[in-house]
């Protein structure tokens, strides 16, 4: 009798871990899914700021409108692709003298998301991802707001690292040779323009025309002088962290504040596709510019607006696309995830040559204490208004760490386990371990 008690006392408790086991796992799981967060619904979309090359999609039921204009391109479709449609499909398109665009698309989608697709004359499309669940909507991820996060808050790199990111041998006459050829070519694309908006974007062509993305490096070796600021004006190209460089470097030469994002982006034929993309990681890097007039920061990626590449130890030029240049948070959440953004003052790496004023020695002989004597003749407390309140400076971190020597090819897919594969791994461990201890207690009361 005393042996089924003791039984039934030794089955309760261990059902009782047994649940509160699960119950502990079950809200760290829940905990974990919170990294991936389901998309939240917007149903307009403007793709950009820039007013020579605006969009502006709207979505509503089964309809999709598209208004805008573009500059120096001619507008002449758009529809949805990517997904079947059924048979009640309908769509309206028209352009007004001055080559505005207003269009609509109405249809019910098979599949769950699809892109809006603008063409334009010369055969060129862009392209942007729209969701379908009873209607349209533009899927937003959060990963808008996560890399915005990530720009509000960069670190500025050492000295040192701006030094290397120049010219890795660090050689003071190549490092101001080519200092001085950035700032000639900033002054001359630049040349009669006040706005640093419209320097930004004459910059941003500048390098998306002059620069080569180099597949023969990204598909052999990235090393420091691949990415190089000397190499890449040198040769004219490099991967994206070199393009993103020559980038930065010229709107510091313009006066313009910039900082450079490194994170993931959308690369399906490498292992990453817009699903994966809140924590797979294809390595990618681009740059945000501060423009004071608006008081907000600008986005541009010259590397994926460039369409000319060197390969196969030849370059291969194809015109330009401006699609990341001033691109909404939203739209470049559909394929861009920042992680970090780093300040890297180019022009400040002769810095590390510069000799530095020895300090003075210190004084150890003790040094008698004196009554002090005030100094108001007055016998007053009064203290001057200026100057002696101690003022608070914020101290920004600092980078420590050079370019990847040896690196990563660029675009190339980086084992990255998403943080809530951790979470999970860990409850389970944790888990099974307490079923353990708790099948051990059981044993050694029943063997009592």
């Amino acid at each position: 009798m005393m042996f089924n008690q003791k039984l039934k006392r030794t089955a309760v408790f261990a059902v009782l871990c047994v649940l509160f086991t699960v119950w502990c796992q079950t809200g760290i799981l829940s905990v974990a899914s919170d990294y991936q967060a389901t998309l939240s619904r917007v149903y307009t979309l403007e793709i950009t700021h820039d007013l020579e090359r605006f969009v502006r999609l709207t979505a509503s039921g089964n309809k999709i409108s598209a208004e805008g204009f573009f500059k120096n391109e001619t507008v002449v479709d758009f529809y949805i692709a990517g997904a079947a449609m059924l048979d009640n499909t309908s769509k309206s398109f028209k352009v007004n003298f001055n080559g505005a665009f207003t269009a609509e698309y109405s249809g019910t989608s098979t599949a769950s998301n699809a892109y809006s697709v603008i063409q334009f004359e010369n055969g060129d499309m862009l392209f942007y991802r729209v969701e379908y669940d009873k209607g349209w909507f533009f899927g937003d991820n959060g990963l808008g707001s996560k890399t915005m996060q990530a720009v509000e808050n960069y670190f500025t790199a050492a000295p040192e690292v701006n030094a290397h990111y120049v010219n890795p041998r660090l050689e003071p006459e190549e490092i101001a040779g080519t200092l001085k050829k950035l700032q000639e070519i900033a002054d001359e694309v630049t040349e009669g323009i006040d706005d640093d908006y419209q320097k930004a974007k004459a910059l941003n062509f500048w390098v998306c025309e002059n620069i080569y993305y180099d597949r023969d490096a990204r598909d052999s070796e990235v090393t420091e002088e691949t990415v190089s600021l000397t190499n890449t004006l040198k040769l004219r190209r490099s991967v994206c962290i070199g393009i993103a460089n020559i980038y930065g470097a010229l709107l510091e030469a313009a006066g313009i504040k910039a900082v450079n994002i490194k994170g993931g982006v959308v690369a399906p034929t490498e292992g990453c596709t817009y699903e994966e993309l809140p924590y797979k990681t294809v390595i990618h890097e681009w740059v945000a510019f501060w423009y004071e007039a608006e008081n907000r920061w600008v986005y541009a990626d010259p590397t994926w607006d460039r369409r000319g590449f060197f390969q196969n130890g030849k370059a291969d030029y194809a015109p330009s696309l401006i699609k990341h240049f001033d691109i909404s948070p939203l739209a470049l959440s559909f394929d861009h995830r920042g992680d970090k953004a780093e300040l890297r003052q180019y022009f400040k790496a002769l810095e590390i040559f510069e000799e530095k004023e020895p300090e003075p020695p210190e004084i150890n002989e003790e040094i008698p204490e004196e009554p002090v004597i005030p100094v108001n003749p007055d016998n007053s407390n009064n203290i001057e208004e200026a100057g002696d309140e101690p003022v608070s400076v914020p101290q920004l971190p600092v980078n420590t760490t050079v370019p990847p020597v040896g690196g990563i090819p660029e675009n190339t897919p980086v084992s990255a386990e998403p943080a809530e594969n951790n979470i999970i791994l860990y409850a389970l461990i944790g888990g099974m371990s307490l079923t353990a201890v708790i099948l051990g207690f059981i044993v050694i009361r029943l063997r009592k």
